[in-house]
């Protein structure tokens, strides 16, 4: 049912946890299946040198929010913000349909944290 990138994701996690004082933190739940992502970033010169994520919820958010942490760290606020509920499902090489909205509770996530930041 699921691939190797999805399944690697959801067994080993990365990211996770809080940070103490992040500069931003936004949370998203998916009111449709109950998915919770909570995501919390460590922002330098408006570059993202770390963040942390919580996921109450499924395979597929556990594992999608598990890599936009890998894929945003390391990028501007900016470029963060520009990554798209498709970049993200390719890069997790496919989910099966019933999932697919549950990988984007981690983009609405992202969005709440860092639409309004003012670094």
């Amino acid at each position: 049912m699921y691939n190797d990138i999805v399944k690697d994701h959801f067994s080993r996690p990365r990211n996770t946890g809080e940070l103490a004082r992040p500069d931003a933190a936004g949370t998203a739940v998916n009111a449709s299946d109950g998915d919770r992502v909570q995501l919390h970033f460590r922002i330098q010169d408006g570059t993202i040198q770390d963040v942390r994520m919580k996921v109450m919820g499924c395979v597929a958010a556990i594992a999608s929010s598990s890599l936009l942490t890998e894929m945003v760290k390391g990028k501007s606020v900016g470029e963060a913000l520009s990554v798209t509920r498709e970049a993200l499902a390719e890069k997790l090489g496919g989910l099966p349909e019933h999932k697919i909205r549950c990988s984007l509770t981690c983009v609405d996530a992202l969005h709440s944290a860092l639409g309004d930041w003012k670094g």
